[in-house]
């Protein structure tokens, strides 16, 4: 079993909105009554159907949208898209990763109760700075959601002669399963996107 491994792949999925096909320049594709059209966010356009009619239609990103896993669910904003991965042997990731390197990182796991083992995740997270001689320093943490469920674990800062990292990985579970958190951000993207951590440990709901 592979506790983590960080997902690139960003999917996009909505309600009567697919991706765009290859070479129309557009990022979705919009059918309504059988008439597909290409859109983008912010786009307003005119839709004629197939009986002659228009429809105006616009399409907009929320401000804030709620994604939920099987046992878990957060607020983010509207703009970023959070990607599902299965890992196999029970574990199902999903992971919010901003441009700039900001990210969230949430794993389900069944039959494997996950608060035994943030600080081994920590350790796949920061192999590779370590590696290449950043300096680590860390600490046992927890955290209480708005529910009162404790998650506990591990917190780290990684040193380089460029960057510093902060690292967050806590979990909570029980024998047949649980969600392990990691969260990582840039300390100098603090002012820029240290709010989508703060949106995520405000409104973050689990079910063990």
């Amino acid at each position: 079993m592979r506790p983590f491994r960080l997902a690139t792949a960003i999917a996009i999925g909505c309600l009567a909105v697919g991706h765009a096909n290859a070479g129309d320049g557009k990022g979705f594709r919009l059918t309504i009554d059988g008439v597909n059209v290409g859109i983008n966010p912010g786009d307003a356009l005119d839709v004629t159907l197939k009986d002659g009619r228009k429809l105006a239609v616009e399409l907009q990103r929320s401000e804030s949208v709620t994604f939920a896993g099987g046992k878990f669910s957060f607020d983010h904003d509207g703009k970023f898209t959070v990607a599902k991965t299965d890992l196999g042997g029970g574990v199902q990731q999903y992971a919010l990763l901003t441009p700039i390197g900001t990210g969230i990182v949430v794993q389900e796991y069944k039959g494997l109760n996950p608060t035994g083992i943030t600080d081994f995740v920590l350790q796949q997270m920061v192999q590779e700075s370590i590696s290449g001689g950043a300096k680590m320093t860390k600490e046992a943490t927890e955290r209480t959601l708005p529910s009162g469920t404790v998650l506990k674990g591990v917190k780290a800062e990684t040193t380089t002669d460029n960057d510093v990292m902060d690292y967050e990985i806590v979990a909570t579970g029980r024998p047949e399963g649980g969600v392990l958190v990691a969260t990582f951000l840039n300390k100098q993207n603090i002012p820029k996107e240290g709010t989508i951590l703060d949106k995520l440990w405000s409104s973050l709901k689990v079910e063990f």
